[in-house]
Parts: C-alpha cells; sequence; structure tokens
C-alpha cells in the first residue's frame, strides 16, 4: 500500500500534536508499505527518524490565502498523488481533492461546523469572515462526500457529522486521538500553590472570557487561587478580549498567560497546577483533558458530549457559559484535598487508555478498508 498523508494544517494545537505522535506509530507498525507524508517543515524537523520507507516533504500552506490554498488542494495535489502512485490518499486537514486519482480518507477532527451554536455567534464576526467560513463549510462536506472513509476522533464528532450528513453514516470510522508518552511517564501529585491551569488556544470557542468571570466569582472562597492560561494575551481577539475582562474585574494580578507552550512542556505546567480547567463550548475529542487524565491531575471541563466521553466520571464539569458553575467546580476541587485525590486517581486509570499506537492501529485499519 502506498499512502500519501497530507497535513500542512497541523500547524498547532492538538492538530500538530496528533500528527507528531501518530506519524512514529504507524512507521512502527506498517513497516511493508510506503509513505509520503506532506508538512510543515518545522513539523517535520521535530519528528523523529523514520525508516526507508517514508518520503517527507515540506508544504508551507500556511503561506496561501484560502482560494490559494484550494486551488493548490484540487489542482496540484492530485498530479503529486498521481505521480507518486499513491493507492490513498490520508488528509488531516480538513479538505481533500474533490477529484482524485485515487481513493482519499479524510479525518474530520474540527466539531465547530457541525454545530448550529458556531454559526449563531459566526454572526457577531466580520462579513469577511462569515463568507469564508460559509465557503469552508461548503468544501468540507464536498471532501467529506468524496472520501472512501471518514475517520473521527470520538462517537461525539461522529454523531455530529452522520446528523448534518447522514448518508455518510456507514463510512465513518472512529480512532480516539492518543496522548504522548510524556503524558503517561510523569504523575500528577498536589502542588504547594493553589493554581488552575487553563489549556487551549483562544479561539472561538473558548471560553477563557467564562474562567476569568468565575476567577472573579470564587476570589472569596479561594483567596490564595491563581489562574495560568496557555497562550499570549494578543495571539487572537478572542484572547485580547479576555484581557480586558480580566482588567475590567480587577483580576488581572491573578491572571498569567504562559505563551506559547510546547506540547512537551505542558506536563511540567500540569504538575505545578492545582487542577486543569478545559473552557470550551464546542469539541471533536478534548486533547488537553486526556492529557491531564493520563498524568493523573484533576480537571474539569465543559459539559458537553465531547468531554463527557474522554472524561467519563473521572473528571469534573460545569455548565458551558456559565461563570457560576465553573466557579462552584473550581470550589468543590480545590477545597476538598480528599476527594480531589481519588478523582485525581479515577483520571489517571482513565487516561490509560490514550495511546498514539491504539489511533495508528484505527488510521490503518480505515486504510486498509479504504483500498479494498
Amino acid at each position: 500500500m502506498r499512502v500519501l498523508i497530507h497535513a500542512p494544517a497541523a500547524r498547532m494545537g492538538g492538530a500538530r500534536a496528533h500528527v507528531l505522535g501518530v506519524v512514529p506509530e504507524i512507521a512502527d507498525l506498517s513497516v511493508s508499505d510506503d509513505f509520503l507524508l506532506m508538512a510543515q517543515p518545522d513539523l517535520i524537523r521535530d519528528l523523529p527518524r523514520l525508516p526507508a520507507n517514508w518520503s517527507l516533504s515540506a508544504e508551507r500552506a500556511q503561506h496561501r490565502s484560502f482560494f490559494g490554498r484550494f486551488v493548490w488542494e484540487q489542482r496540484v495535489l492530485p498530479r503529486i498523488a498521481a505521480r507518486w502512485r499513491a493507492d490513498v490518499l490520508l488528509s488531516f486537514g480538513a479538505f481533500l481533492p474533490l477529484q482524485a486519482p485515487c481513493v482519499s480518507v479524510l479525518e474530520a477532527a474540527n466539531a465547530l461546523y457541525f454545530t448550529h451554536v458556531y454559526w449563531h455567534v459566526l454572526e457577531r464576526e466580520p462579513l469577511q469572515v462569515r463568507m469564508q467560513e460559509r465557503a469552508r463549510w461548503w468544501l468540507l462536506r464536498a471532501s467529506l462526500r468524496a472520501a472512501e472513509r471518514v475517520l473521527v476522533p470520538s462517537r461525539a464528532m461522529r454523531q455530529d457529522v452522520v446528523t448534518r450528513l447522514p448518508d455518510l453514516i456507514s463510512r465513518v470510522d472512529i480512532a480516539y486521538w492518543g496522548v504522548s508518552a510524556a503524558f503517561h511517564t510523569q504523575r500528577w501529585s498536589p502542588p504547594n500553590a493553589t493554581m488552575a491551569l487553563g489549556i487551549s488556544n483562544h479561539g472561538i470557542n473558548k471560553e477563557f472570557d467564562v474562567l476569568v468571570r468565575a476567577l472573579a466569582l470564587v476570589t472569596d472562597r479561594l483567596p490564595e487561587l491563581r489562574v495560568t492560561m496557555t497562550g499570549r494575551a494578543d495571539e487572537s481577539r478572542y484572547a485580547r478580549r479576555t484581557a480586558a475582562l480580566a482588567r475590567r474585574l480587577g483580576v488581572e494580578k491573578l491572571l498569567c498567560f504562559a505563551g506559547d507552550v510546547p506540547n512537551r512542556a505542558l506536563p511540567s505546567y500540569i504538575k505545578q497546577t492545582s487542577v486543569v480547567v478545559y473552557p470550551t463550548w464546542c469539541e471533536s475529542f478534548g486533547l488537553p483533558l486526556a492529557e491531564a487524565m493520563a498524568m493523573g491531575a484533576p480537571a474539569i471541563a465543559a459539559d458537553i458530549p465531547a468531554c463527557r466521553e474522554v472524561g467519563g466520571d473521572a473528571a469534573r464539569y460545569y455548565a458551558p457559559g456559565d461563570p457560576t458553575s465553573l466557579a462552584d467546580r473550581l470550589h468543590e476541587v480545590i477545597a476538598a484535598p480528599e476527594d480531589t485525590q481519588r478523582l485525581a486517581s479515577a483520571a489517571h486509570r482513565a487516561g490509560q487508555q490514550f495511546t498514539w499506537r491504539a489511533n495508528a492501529e484505527g488510521v490503518l485499519n480505515t486504510l486498509r478498508r479504504a483500498v479494498k
């Protein structure tokens, strides 16, 4: 089997961690197949040495406009697949060539487009952003229908896809994402300081503003509490809004932006925190939650299907959009050390299921189903 993996969209966050985690496992499992990986140059540099049956090609998709990427994916990528004589094209991005020279598999890992709330929230964005997102949704639907198989990282995401596109119900496979070995080999223990760590990029679906409001509400009960957030205060308009909100509410000094934290550095941050908070209203999986659980760290996540599926009974949940609910969960976890330790033990047991080896096995099973 000759597999072309197209992953230029894996630039940051969970998408990048996914490719860095699963590619070495695929290489270890599939020694008789040939692979061509197209990805960002810095991602290729961060990969371990791959065996001789792997070829690597740098692809700088971030330098193209949406229209430029569309033309490249629809015109140039099919020619590359044909020249390389690919049996299957696997896209770890959002889209596929609609007329590929081989069968294709698309991983759908962005739940936003399948969520009605997203389109409602999007109405507050500039017209150009709304038009571009409508174009992306059209292309995503076309790509999903053009794919021989579709990969999703959770049952919740599968339900999202088949609810909006019921004709795909027989073509969607689930392969849970994993976490890197660093999260499995390091164990959380209660730190000396009282710290909550909010992990994620500051995007449209993240609720760091809710975390800031929760901090303002809980300071009387937890005066020693401090909050650290990954990312920079200026990384996006959503981060800037969060920083401005903290200033208005008078909790700016209780809040720290950690900057761009690479995935390999996250375990050290998690070990220093009392509780990990995953503030979001829409997810396909919830990688930071799985990473915290693998270390046995107590975690609070939004009460949405994907987080419930990952966390089960080993995490605590707040009502999305409700700072009072999040403040109450923070107080419950931090103020009851014995209960927190039981929660941490349950998280560690549940977190062992999330491995990139298991994800790689699922990906390879789908590829082989596609080429039959």
